[in-house]
């Protein structure tokens, strides 16, 4: 009895072998892949602002990630906040209405927030947002700008 069981259990162990190698082998001869993937300029504008958000939202849990380790400076911790709004903004703005020139400025404000943490983590104490010019052509002063009366009342 246990002969004739041993002898079923081995065929069946060769036949189910042999039938996933056949399938696997099969697998194998597929010519090659079709050109289903694309560079991401290629794609229809949608779907990049949608790849779009999607990159804003990773970075996004990278700078809660800084935020939250607590070892920030105000201005660094400032400059995150700022650049991820700004970075969510356009996004939001170009999934709506997606454009070529919308779709560049989300990249670079992604970039610009990537930037901020990368420079947070290399342990730099600035901000890593450079503040707006306050001079105009020529080294004039620019149209609203001030100096102001006190540290405290300069905007950060």
């Amino acid at each position: 009895m246990t002969k004739s069981w041993n002898r079923i259990g081995r065929r069946r162990l060769a036949a189910s072998l042999l039938v996933t190698a056949f399938v696997g082998l099969t697998g194998c001869q597929g010519g090659a892949p079709a050109e289903s993937i694309q560079p991401v300029s290629r794609l229809p504008l949608p779907l990049q602002a949608y790849l779009s958000l999607d990159t804003y939202f990773i970075a996004q849990g990278m700078v809660k990630g800084r935020l939250s380790d607590g070892r920030l400076m105000h201005d660094q911790a400032r400059d995150l906040v700022a650049a991820t709004l700004y970075a969510r903004q356009l996004a939001a703005r170009n999934m709506m209405h997606p454009t070529v020139d919308g779709q560049k400025r989300v990249q670079l404000a992604i970039e610009m927030v990537l930037d901020c943490v990368q420079q947070a983590n290399s342990g730099a104490t600035a901000g890593c947002l450079t503040p707006p010019s306050v001079s105009g052509g020529g080294g004039s002063p620019a149209a609203g700008a001030f100096h102001p009366a006190t540290a405290e009342s300069a905007p950060r």
